[in-house]
């Protein structure tokens, strides 16, 4: 079974090799990419720290993680959580799943009013910081990176592809919704996609997919890549 991937790189890779020793045949395509924002690597008065993605540890700049390392943070995921500790930071808890989680998490263990500082990306929603100082925290928010589209060329997608399409897509965020639907419009692409099955993680990333029936629309049971996979099994 052949499954497109379109997630930033160094995601991409780890996502083909984790479907890989599944079984499956990675399509890797990337349509975003992240690159790094300069800060001033001033870390100021911080209590807890919460990390939303391995991007936003993958571009910190070393002297801002050297500044965070004492203190407890909070990461999205499990997968961040290990980015994060290879980072040299003290993660506490990574069992959120989602901003809703992160912020339910440290309110539990630190009562407002605390300062949080929130490593994060320029592209984002705004649950998280919103969610704390409605609860009376003191936020500071540190964009590490951003994300950019991507547009490959004709030649870059017929050698991804091949001649054959795929049955699936995996889709890890609505900007990277957005994306997919600019790819679909491509001559080049052809009927590749035509009896593809999207993946995605929430509900809301699915909701981003345009022109695409309902029933072509998977939902993981928690927005986190191992049950976005294990559903991708169940499918195969």
């Amino acid at each position: 079974m052949r499954v497109l991937v379109t997630r930033p790189e160094p995601g991409s890779s780890e996502t083909a090799a984790r479907l890989a020793a599944r079984g499956f045949e990675a399509v890797v395509l990337p349509l975003t990419e992240t690159v790094p924002l300069a800060e001033a690597a001033d870390a100021g008065p911080v209590d807890a720290v919460a990390v939303t993605s391995a991007n936003a540890v993958r571009h910190a700049p070393r002297p801002l993680l050297d500044m965070l390392a004492r203190a407890p943070v909070f990461a999205v995921g499990t997968r961040t959580g290990i980015a994060a500790r290879e980072a040299g930071l003290n993660v506490v808890d990574e069992a959120a799943g989602d901003a809703e989680g992160l912020a339910r998490a440290i309110a539990a263990a630190f009562p407002a009013p605390r300062a949080i500082t929130v490593l994060c990306g320029r592209v984002r929603r705004d649950v998280l910081e919103g969610r704390l100082r409605d609860g009376g925290y003191r936020v500071r928010l540190i964009e590490t990176y951003n994300t950019l589209p991507l547009d490959p060329d004709d030649a870059a997608i017929a050698a991804a592809f091949g001649e054959a399409g795929v049955s699936a897509v995996l889709v890890h965020s609505a900007n990277g919704a957005l994306q997919i639907g600019k790819l679909m419009s491509r001559p080049v692409l052809g009927t590749r996609l035509d009896h593809a099955t999207f993946y995605c993680l929430s509900q809301r990333i699915a909701d981003a997919l345009p022109t695409i029936a309902s029933e072509r629309k998977k939902i993981a049971a928690q927005p986190a890549e191992e049950p976005l996979l294990a559903l991708l099994d169940r499918h195969r």
